[in-house]
């Protein structure tokens, strides 16, 4: 069951990350953060865009990338969140295939054995 998801205002966003709305409409308008929903004429963001908006500011202010630059690596990280997702599925998969083919050698291994018992040739009795 998906958990539901809180929606900010822009004025939350604002006061949470010290950006100002003028500054979050020119991300938006630029593609860098995606409003969740609308209330009237008011966009409303999840709670991830805060951490988006600190990443932005991070880029911005600590290393000089432009807005460009900026779409190209939040671009980069979706992509590499997706690809470990996916990744993080495969392996699950082939764990659970090779604890099922595990589990398979192990019950033909313990049939293999059985009959062994019975062709052991008897001890001598002395």
């Amino acid at each position: 069951m998906d958990k539901a998801v809180r929606l900010i205002r822009v004025r939350e966003l604002v006061e949470t990350t010290g950006v100002s709305a003028s500054t979050l409409r020119v991300y938006r308008e630029a593609g860098l953060i995606e409003p969740a929903a609308r209330q009237g004429r008011a966009y409303l963001y999840d709670e991830d865009t805060i951490e988006t908006v600190r990443r932005i500011q991070r880029l911005r202010n600590d290393l000089g990338v432009n807005l460009a630059g900026i779409q190209v690596i939040l671009e980069m990280r979706r992509t590499i969140e997706e690809l470990q997702e996916h990744l993080d599925e495969v392996v699950r998969f082939v764990r659970e295939d090779l604890r099922a083919e595990l589990e398979r050698v192990l019950r033909q291994r313990e049939k293999a054995m059985i009959p062994r018992a019975f062709f052991r040739p008897p001890k001598p009795q002395g």
